[in-house]
């Protein structure tokens, strides 16, 4: 059984969606991974990237779609790892063997439009719970969704008592953007207001690529001296999660490829750290029912209160972390339903 995976990008070192894919690939060894990419750079060739990805501009794909419909009813299994909504070349794919997980967060418009090739699929993969009502709400057969929690590697993290600077209570970012234009939907304007209503909490930024000089400016144009940031790919994260109280998922506008439940809040989460997230986050409903963070709208209002709240009651939601993380997100079990599902597919066919 070979299976092959499609994405739209590929950073396995620091993004999230590509960390996922590696692993799958990695573990079900007779796999592949193919890029496929709207980056004007690369024109439309075939680029390979190492020998288990290749990388492929997405116009090629439009241009050969005969023979790539062609081939892919031939392969074992397609499995396509994006949104729900990003995806242009979805109909080009035979229905009977590709299946898609969605994720990341998309526009509802977008999504409903792609309905109907939704529906043709076998199987759908989604990382929560609301992803599944869109689904269900757009008529995608219930027997048809699957929710897969995303995994994090349990061994490499271990609770510690915070050790923050001053005593203060400290909260980390560690999902940063790219970009500066998703500065706003990913919630670092809010971050930094909180910072600058709110001396007495430490805001440290873990930012691991892009965008820094913009950061780096904001901070300092603000005057933000209960804000710490560093830039650091190879970070000792368990480390940083030991001198933090928390981790928080700021989203404002979870509307266009973002990562339903990131690597920072799982990584939390085994570290024994709970979160502060936005109700516009994925992982907003499991944070609520399993008690390990505290979720807030947002705002800077909301979030005050989030933080307070958290505060207050440390440690009943401290004590529900790493129990979350091992029944929901190890490996083991991200690994044990992917392969039901392509035996099950491939039994079928």
């Amino acid at each position: 059984m070979k299976i092959t995976y499609y994405v739209q990008r590929y950073r396995p070192s620091f993004e999230a969606i590509s960390k996922e894919v590696r692993a799958l690939a990695e573990h079900f060894s007779n796999s592949n991974i193919v890029r496929i990419h709207d980056l004007h750079l690369d024109g439309i060739t075939k680029i390979r990237i190492d020998k288990k990805v290749v990388s492929y501009h997405f116009m090629y794909y439009l241009l050969t779609a005969p023979f790539v419909k062609y081939k892919s009813a031939k392969n074992s299994i397609n499995h396509i790892y994006t949104s729900l909504g990003d995806l242009p070349y979805l109909p080009i794919f035979s229905p009977t063997n590709t299946i898609l997980t969605a994720a990341a967060s998309c526009n509802f418009r977008k999504v409903k439009k792609r309905a109907y090739f939704l529906k043709r699929l076998p199987k759908i993969i989604v990382e929560s719970e609301k992803q599944r009502k869109i689904l269900l709400e757009l008529g995608v057969a219930e027997k048809k969704i699957e929710v897969i929690h995303p995994p994090v590697d349990l061994s490499a993290y271990s609770y510690q008592r915070p050790r923050p600077a001053n005593r203060q209570f400290s909260i980390l970012y560690a999902s940063c953007p790219t970009r500066k234009e998703d500065f706003s939907k990913r919630g670092i304007y809010l971050l930094l207001e909180c910072a600058k209503r709110n001396k007495e909490i430490i805001i440290d930024l873990a930012w691991r690529v892009g965008a820094l000089k913009e950061i780096t400016s904001s901070v300092k144009k603000a005057d933000l001296t209960n804000v710490t940031l560093t830039n650091n790919l190879i970070a000792d994260m368990n480390q940083r999660y030991a001198n933090a109280h928390c981790t928080i998922i700021p989203y404002t506008k979870p509307d266009d490829y973002l990562k339903l439940i990131p690597n920072s809040a799982l990584e939390s989460l085994a570290a024994g750290k709970p979160l502060l997230v936005s109700s516009a986050a994925g992982l907003a409903e499991f944070v609520k029912d399993h008690r390990c963070g505290v979720v807030f709208d947002p705002n800077i209002k909301s979030l005050e209160k989030a933080i307070s709240k958290l505060k207050n009651d440390y440690k009943s939601f401290q004590k529900n972390c790493r129990p979350a993380a091992e029944k929901y997100f190890s490996k083991e079990r991200f690994f044990l339903d992917y392969q039901k599902i392509y035996l099950d597919l491939a039994g079928k066919r």
